[in-house]
This record gives structure tokens, C-alpha cells and sequence, in this order.
């Protein structure tokens, strides 16, 4: 059986990709990027959309919440299947929905029914309330505290070490700042 996982993105969020992908038994995994000048890179985007066919899975790592969200548009209109990506030190709730293409890294904690989108970023020693809903291609940053039933829109960017006390809503399109405490709905 085909069990190839192919990455687009060779960056710095690459590295941490590949250490979940290897820790949750991905053993023959290729790189793509538009930049072929990084090393081991096997091609670019309409390198991997024509070789498809060689891949069980795909997932995109790309920091940018933007990009994510069209590279991720192109390639599921291929045979190849997205995925998500969790770390096994994580600590996700039984009754979590976790979507398509989302990666939650190493020391992540997600509590009772909360909804994670596809195309997010849950990053490093985060940590997710009860009843959230965190919607497409967001990107929540290391270190960030997400208190009780927040709902945070489509292609926000939560940045590294910010809070956000319970019963807030965060619109579309929304950037926080490192280090922020969110009080009141944005």
C-alpha cells in the first residue's frame, strides 16, 4: 500500500511537520516548494499536482495563513488525500473535532467540544478551552491561552504568548499581536 506523505513547504514550519509526521509512523515522506533552491526539495507546486498520483497524503506547511489556504485550494482538487497532523504530546479531548489539514503540535491542550477548522495552526504549548470554535487557516501561535467558548473567525492570527478570556468572538481577517490579552470582542 502507497503510504507516501508529501509536504508542501520546505521552511522553517517544515521542520516541526516533519518531526510529527515521523512520530506518527510516516516513513517515506518528499518535500515540495517553489523555491527549488532549498536542499531536497523534489519540485514545486505543479511538480507535486502532476505526480499526484504517487502520494497517499498530503499536508501543507506553510506558516502564512493566506498561502495555506490556496495551496491547500489546488491541491485538494487532486486524488491525493489531506491530512492532519497532531503530535502525539498533545492533549485533545475526546470530543474534539479537529478538520482536514491541521496541525497541532508537541504540548497542546484542547478541552470538551471544541471545533477546530481546516487549514489551522494550533502551535507549541497552546492551549484551547471548552466549547471554541477556531475556524479555517487560523493560525494560533505558541504559547497562546484560549479561554472558554471563543470563536474565532477565518484566517485570524493569534500571536505568540496572547490570551483570550472566555466568551469573546474574533472576526475574519483579525491579527493580534504578540503578547496581547484580549478582552473584549474584536
Amino acid at each position: 500500500m502507497n503510504n507516501k506523505l508529501a509536504i508542501f513547504g520546505a521552511g522553517g514550519h517544515s521542520k516541526v511537520i516533519l518531526d510529527i509526521a515521523i512520530s506518527v509512523g510516516y516513513k517515506d515522506i518528499d518535500f515540495f516548494d517553489d523555491n527549488l533552491k532549498i536542499m531536497n526539495v523534489k519540485g514545486n507546486l505543479n511538480d507535486l499536482i502532476i505526480s499526484s498520483d504517487q502520494y497517499k497524503n498530503f499536508f501543507v506547511a506553510i506558516g502564512d495563513n493566506y498561502k495555506r489556504k490556496e495551496i491547500y485550494s489546488k491541491l485538494n482538487k487532486t486524488k491525493i488525500e489531506g491530512i492532519s497532523l497532531i503530535h502525539p504530546s498533545s492533549n485533545i479531548s475526546n470530543n474534539v473535532f479537529v478538520e482536514n489539514g491541521v496541525c497541532i503540535m508537541a504540548g497542546v491542550s484542547i478541552n470538551s467540544n471544541t471545533k477546530i477548522c481546516k487549514g489551522t495552526i494550533i502551535n507549541t504549548n497552546s492551549s484551547v478551552d471548552h466549547d471554541c470554535m477556531i475556524s479555517e487557516y487560523s493560525h494560533i501561535c505558541p504559547g497562546v491561552n484560549i479561554a472558554g467558548s471563543v470563536n474565532i473567525g477565518e484566517l485570524v492570527f493569534v500571536g505568540i504568548g496572547s490570551n483570550v478570556i472566555n466568551n469573546i468572538n474574533i472576526s475574519k481577517d483579525t491579527m493580534i499581536r504578540a503578547g496581547t490579552t484580549v478582552t473584549k470582542s474584536l
